[in-house]
């Protein structure tokens, strides 16, 4: 097949491009595309393949006019005109029989001969089609060249204002770059009419004396910044490219491209939810504003795995998101009252990737999840939210279903107050009522919400609707079968935070708690001699959520743990979070500060107490004639006896004078006969 296909000779010094414009068996008609005066010549299928034509892509770009327009009308003319010669195409290319055929067209058409040769020329030379006939308007010109060096002023002519205006030379151009590039394009808050100004200000600055009739206008500033700076690179300039690239940058793919299948990526983020919620203890105090992670799967826009709570977005919470999203969550939703089969939440096991903030897969912690899950971790740049565009849209799907429900929603920018009250006043859910609330919200949109744009896969069934639970059962069937499994409560102890706990006698001691297990006591850890040794420090695992009980390390191997458990001298901390109980001793220490302000307050009274109790007992043995040392020394035993006797006489006075000034009441004794008088005296208490 070799018709309207162009070939080159590469044996011509001069660039030759044939086209194809009559195929025979055994003959084809040429015709150079390049010459002005070319008509087609015929060489034998031998000749053409012996000369070595190498077949090169199409040469000429051919425009379909628009309608009505004006290159439209010119190509129907001049089609219209050669139009009667092409019912005898072959006979054309002989050249007796081409004039003759012209000769009679030209007694029904209105056209000189040299436009009808030219158009049925161009005809053959462009690709045999009526849109060949069409004009290149768009070369037209000089495109692409601005006319600088002129001697009169370019555009329509003033009519209101005086003056002739401003011939657009290089120089004022420049001047015109100048305050666009350097001035406008750098700050989103200069528009074109400053822009302008400050382009003025170059030109006066150079031309002191020029006449205001010959500044440059508006229109031709306007014209010559439309003309030279695209719409997308001027909001590209004008835009931080932080905010360009997440908010304005056109999308070129979705979410789902690269996942294959259930469990190729999740997405893991947190935000703190737009309502306040009261203490589960005391309803009048108001705890703040809850927490709330989500892991989404990215192909099935299932959420995979749930934390609420009142604890800062950090590791620590990240992961118990994470450990909620590998296990089962049948019995997360029956601590809340919600029954739930595993075909309603199925999604159990380690995904292949995981994509999250940086901050929270940046520690140690991360290690874990590379190294012994096998999870490839990819973290999201700074000030890109848009990376994980699945997690972060279902925080505002999430509020559309729970807040017109609630009360103590956050207040609206700039609305402090609502009918003179504040809505944190109006908060009446507990941490526990949220909670329930969420996983609600979750499972209904997992098992029963169809997905609004969902791209589908060619592979996908028409009647697969595009509900999360629905795509991840056919994503598991289909793509990637079943996820890893994991030990559920070993996987849970070690993505909880990681920290030192020290060890002592009186146990192993993490943020003032002490706890204690088995295998540490048989060990002699906690032996007050000082034979057996100890370390100093050991590595533990803890639940933020839960002091009762720890997890230490001995080796640091994944499926090596010890469970320590909270001593009875910790007991005041029992059943409580890590977060209550920093807040606690916090608030002891507050007290005890303020009690030792107290107590130095007072100190120097005492102290000055003290002393003057001192001071009077040397002032009066001052005034008392002693005996000498021995003597004195030898006395000792008998004073002290005599001293005891006096004691105890002071103290029987006193007792019986208290009971003169009370009522004495009457004693019946139980027998009558007489018994004898024992006495009451104080017996020695060195006899006890």
């Amino acid at each position: 097949m070799y018709l309207n296909r162009v070939y080159q000779d590469p044996h011509s010094e001069v660039l030759t491009q044939l086209r194809v414009v009559f195929e025979h068996v055994d003959f084809l008609m040429l015709i150079d595309i390049n010459d002005t005066n070319a008509w087609p010549y015929s060489i034998t299928l031998s000749e053409f393949d012996s000369l070595g034509f190498i077949q090169i892509d199409e040469p000429v770009i051919l425009l379909t006019p628009e309608p009505n327009s004006k290159s439209e009308k010119t190509r129907n003319r001049a089609y219209n005109a050669i139009s009667p010669l092409l019912d005898n195409y072959f006979e054309l290319f002989d050249k007796k029989l081409r004039n003759k055929h012209i000769k009679l067209l030209l007694d029904k058409v209105a056209e000189s001969r040299l436009y009808i040769t030219r158009q049925l020329r161009r005809y053959w030379q462009r690709g045999i089609t009526p849109d060949a006939l069409s004009p290149d308007y768009v070369n037209c010109g000089a495109p692409g060249e601005a006319r600088r060096n002129l001697k009169n002023k370019v555009g329509k002519k003033r009519t209101i204002a005086s003056g002739e205006g401003l011939i657009i030379t290089e120089e004022i151009a420049g001047f015109f770059r100048l305050a666009i590039e350097g001035f406008y394009l750098l700050r989103d808050d200069v528009d074109l009419a400053k822009a302008r100004t400050k382009a003025i200000g170059y030109i006066k600055s150079k031309y002191p004396k020029i006449h205001k009739s010959d500044l440059p206008t508006d229109m031709q500033f306007r014209y010559f910044f439309e003309k030279n700076y695209s719409k997308t690179d001027v909001i590209k300039a004008r835009t931080p490219s932080i905010i360009y690239d997440k908010d304005i940058a056109p999308l070129n793919s979705t979410a789902a491209t690269n996942n294959f299948g259930p469990g190729a990526r999740y997405e893991i983020d947190a935000t703190i939810a737009d309502v306040y919620l009261v203490s589960e203890l005391d309803p009048d105090r108001i705890v703040g504003r809850p927490i709330i992670y989500k892991v989404k799967d990215v192909f099935s826009r299932m959420t995979v795995g749930l934390y609420v709570g009142l604890e800062n977005p950090s590791w620590a919470t990240a992961s118990i998101a994470l450990a909620n999203a590998f296990c089962d969550k049948v019995e997360y939703c029956r601590r809340y009252g919600i029954n739930i089969s595993y075909a309603d939440w199925p999604s159990i096991g380690t995904p292949a990737t995981i994509t999250a903030d940086r901050g929270e897969l940046l520690f140690k912690h991360g290690d874990i999840l590379v190294n012994r899950f096998g999870i490839t971790l990819s973290n999201t740049r700074a000030y890109h939210g848009d990376d994980k565009g699945i997690v972060e849209q279902s925080f505002h799907t999430m509020h559309t279903d729970i807040l017109p429900y609630v009360d103590g929603k956050v207040e609206p920018v700039n609305g402090k107050k609502k009918a003179g009250k504040r809505n944190e006043l109006s908060a009446n859910l507990t941490l526990f009522d949220f909670t329930k609330m969420v996983i609600v919200s979750e499972i209904n949109r997992n098992t029963t919400m169809p997905l609004k744009s969902y791209d589908f896969e060619s592979d996908m069934p028409t009647d697969l609707p595009p509900i999360p639970v629905r795509l991840w059962q056919w994503g598991i069937a289909n793509r990637t079968g079943i996820l890893r499994t994991i030990d559920e409560k070993l996987t849970s102890i070690n993505l909880y935070p990681h920290d030192k706990a020290s060890v002592s006698t009186l146990g192993i001691s993490f943020k003032g708690l002490y706890y204690t297990c088995s295998e540490v006591v048989s060990l002699g850890w906690f032996h007050k001699n000082k034979a057996n040794p100890r370390p100093s420090s050991i590595e533990i695992a803890y639940n933020p959520l839960n002091t009762n009980i720890i997890y230490m390390r001995p080796d640091n191997q994944f499926d090596s743990v010890w469970t320590c458990s909270l001593q009875s001298r910790s007991r005041r901390y029992q059943d409580m979070s890590f977060t209550e109980v920093v807040s606690i001793q916090h608030e002891s220490k507050e007290t005890i500060a303020s009690a030792k302000q107290e107590a130095d307050y007072k100190a120097p009274d005492v102290q000055a107490e003290l002393e003057k109790i001192v001071k009077y007992a040397a002032e009066r043995q001052k005034n008392t004639a002693l005996s000498n040392k021995s003597r004195r020394l030898k006395g000792i035993k008998d004073n002290r006896d005599k001293e005891k006797h006096l004691e105890r006489k002071k103290k029987r006075d006193l007792e019986t004078k208290q009971s003169e000034v009370g009522h004495k009441a009457t004693v019946t004794p139980i027998h009558s006969e007489d018994l004898p008088d024992k006495g009451y005296d104080y017996p020695d208490l060195d006899d006890f």
